[in-house]
This record gives structure tokens, C-alpha cells and sequence, in this order.
């Protein structure tokens, strides 16, 4: 179960990311999660998610762009939408602080080190 604010997405970003997590605990417990909810709070709706291939895969998809965009050094371009307005990492947001900063020596500032 994923409690979400507001109202429900028009993409699938809300049913992606609760896969996600359910394949993270099927590796983590060696065990079977088939389906799972999000519960959106402005609607007082539950919304049943079926974990089937196709989310699965989609799941893998961005799971290995998500790699192959660590292993080249790449961090993506994002604009920020109204959307950011709900996020619970408003605080620490990359795309907003790259404006400001350069990642490496905004990381380098957080671990204490020189770059």
C-alpha cells in the first residue's frame, strides 16, 4: 500500500514506482508479490495495482536507462513542473540546485570533500 496525496496521476508514475518496490521485496524475501494499492488521500480512494509483465518490464526499462545513465556519468535533464510542487524531495532536488552548482562539487560539499 502506497498512501499518495492528492489526487490520482494521469500517468503511471504512481503504479511504476509501487511495482518497483514490490520487486525490490520480492528479491529482498525471496517471495511472490502479485498485486498491490495506492491510496490516494484528496478522493479518500484505494486503487488496486496488478503487478503484471508489462508494468514489470516497463519497470526494468527505466531500471537499466537508470543504469546506463550512472555508468556514462549522466545525470538527465528535468523540468520542473507543477507536479514539483508535492514532492517530498522539493528540499534536496537536483535539477533545481544544478542551476546553482555543479553536481560533482555540490556532492563533494555534502561528503566534506574537495573536488
Amino acid at each position: 500500500m502506497e498512501y499518495k496525496h492528492g489526487d490520482g496521476k494521469s500517468l503511471d508514475a504512481d503504479k511504476l514506482q509501487l511495482c518497483a518496490q514490490a520487486m525490490c521485496l520480492e528479491e529482498m524475501y525471496c517471495t511472490d508479490v502479485s498485486k498491490g494499492a495506492l491510496f490516494y488521500a484528496t478522493p479518500h480512494r484505494r486503487e488496486e495495482v496488478v503487478f503484471d509483465e508489462d508494468l514489470r518490464e516497463r519497470v526494468r526499462q527505466i531500471f537499466a536507462e537508470m543504469h546506463q545513465d550512472m555508468a556514462r556519468g549522466h545525470t538527465p535533464r528535468v523540468k520542473p513542473s507543477k507536479s514539483c510542487q508535492a514532492c517530498s524531495l522539493k528540499p534536496i532536488c537536483l535539477p533545481r540546485l544544478m542551476k546553482h552548482h555543479d553536481v560533482s562539487a555540490y556532492y563533494a560539499d555534502v561528503l566534506g570533500r574537495e573536488t
